[in-house]
């Protein structure tokens, strides 16, 4: 798997917006998201130390900077975005080096990844839908170690935070649907996993983030790390 290669289709909504403009808007006072995102990617990265790391919609690599080089072999980010992956390529790969490997890729059954001890997807599964995302998790049961997903709650708000940069996500609204957490766990027991642990973030405009942990089982179905070295 190369830092080029593409496994995508064309013309997805997500390319349609400036990575500046996302992270105001996850910045933003009225959000907090991007600043609560890099916390808890913190906890995943502390709770399942691995030397093997895949991160699924990357963008410009929010929580990257919290992964040490001297104990981590490959880190693999995957983003739709091409111009996501660049800013953070540029923002990485001083630190990261070769360790880094991005792939522009549609986050689906399709995806092949590579074999991690750690996978993280913050916020992805509403923009895959539940079955989709557990049907990849399924296709990719051997490749990974412990999957550990966010995803949010909209009980006091909308699905996009009102912000300035708000309209900028409009589209979105085609492909996005909110997610029921234990629908999740029904759908990855389906496709193979085991749920570990569940941990809530209540944010101060009405949301809440739900972190799910999974990992295969039996435990003969986690993969061995890769040594990139």
């Amino acid at each position: 798997m190369t830092d080029t290669e593409e496994q995508r289709p064309k013309d997805h909504p997500w390319e349609g917006i400036d990575l500046a403009i996302y992270e105001n808007h996850m910045s933003d006072a009225a959000v907090g998201q991007l600043q609560l995102l890099h916390r808890i990617t913190w906890e995943q990265l502390t709770t399942y130390p691995s030397r093997s790391i895949g991160i699924l919609g990357v963008a410009g690599g929010n929580g990257l900077d919290l992964i040490d080089p001297a104990t981590t072999d490959a880190v693999f980010g995957y983003d739709i975005n091409g111009d996501y992956l660049q800013a953070c390529a540029d923002r990485h790969k001083p630190t990261l080096g070769p360790r880094l490997h991005l792939v522009r890729a549609s986050i689906d059954r399709a995806l092949d990844i590579a074999p991690v001890g750690l996978l993280i997807a913050n916020l992805i599964v509403e923009y895959v839908g539940v079955e989709e995302f557990a049907a990849f998790a399924g296709v990719n049961i051997h490749a990974i170690g412990t999957l550990s997903c966010v995803t949010q709650l909209n009980e006091a708000t909308g699905f996009v935070s009102p912000t300035q940069y708000a309209a900028a996500f409009d589209e979105l609204g085609a492909i996005s649907s909110d997610i029921d957490p234990p629908a999740l766990v029904t759908a990855m027991e389906k496709a193979g996993y085991a749920h570990v642990l569940s941990l809530s973030y209540p944010l101060h405009n009405g949301k809440t983030l739900v972190r799910q942990d999974f990992r295969p089982t039996p435990l003969e179905r986690q993969p061995k790390e890769i040594d990139a070295r």
